[in-house]
């Protein structure tokens, strides 16, 4: 069964791209986190090199790049959080691209990379598991000699008892914002409610898009079927991190 990459992108222009930032923390805690994922894959400064940020988002994690030197082409197909990336990574060497991830080879005209980066749960976004290894086969084609791939995800690997499947992401006075997860095999549909306070009335919101389910050992069969080897494999803030190396 494959996901229907229109309707992640309509999810994504209806609810959860103008709130993705204030969900995740805001902008401090996101730019710190993605400084602590750069620190964490030991990301260091090299003496030139550009990377690629496949599913950029508000555009943190390429900023934290820019800080170690990298010259970032950031790729996202919403326009919403190629805005905020603007604004984020004002005045850096960052260049924001409105595309798809698929096929990554797309951005082979921006040169051979040394870092291909596709963090957060954008994997989990693609439309089966043959993309996810056709990502990390077309990534292997734009990456220099000693380049390497870092990846990071959410494992559902286990079936939230039913009770807990309702999760409150963030609240605030005038907004709510929760989530319910519904199980497949092979993924997890993610309904995303929000309640905001007029200061009158409340009004509710909700959507829902697929999430593919598979784990780090999956993806390091795959890395290894292309010819990477894994150097870091590790769990860092509840989600799964690989640095895949050529």
């Amino acid at each position: 069964m494959q996901n229907n990459p229109s309707v992640v992108e309509s999810h994504y222009e209806t609810l959860l791209a103008a709130r993705y930032t204030w969900m995740m923390g805001g902008p401090e805690r996101c730019l710190q986190n993605a400084r602590e994922l750069m620190d964490f894959a030991r990301v260091a400064a090299p003496a030139s090199g550009k990377a690629l940020d496949l599913g950029c988002g508000g555009g943190y994690h390429a900023k934290a790049l820019t800080e170690r030197g990298l010259e970032v082409i950031a790729v996202d197909n919403s326009p919403v959080l190629l805005d905020e990336l603007r604004a984020v990574c004002a005045g850096l060497r960052v260049n924001p691209v409105l595309g798809d991830l698929s096929p990554v080879t797309q951005y082979a005209a921006h040169g051979l990379f040394s870092l291909v980066v596709c963090v957060g749960d954008t994997l989990t976004h693609l439309s089966s598991r043959d993309a996810v290894q056709q990502l990390i086969r077309e990534s292997r084609k734009l990456l220099a000699p000693g380049g390497a791939l870092l990846l990071e995800f959410r494992e559902q690997l286990k079936d939230l008892p039913a009770q807990d499947c309702v999760l409150t992401t963030r609240a605030e006075r005038d907004c709510i914002m929760q989530c319910v997860l519904h199980y497949e095999t092979d993924r997890v549909w993610v309904t995303d409610v929000v309640h905001d306070w007029d200061g009158g009335v409340w009004h509710t919101i909700k959507s829902t898009y697929p999430k593919l389910r598979f784990s780090g050992e999956q993806l390091a069969s795959y890395a290894a079927s292309e010819d990477f080897r894994v150097e870091i494999d590790g769990i860092r803030a509840g989600r799964r991190v690989l640095l895949l190396r050529t």
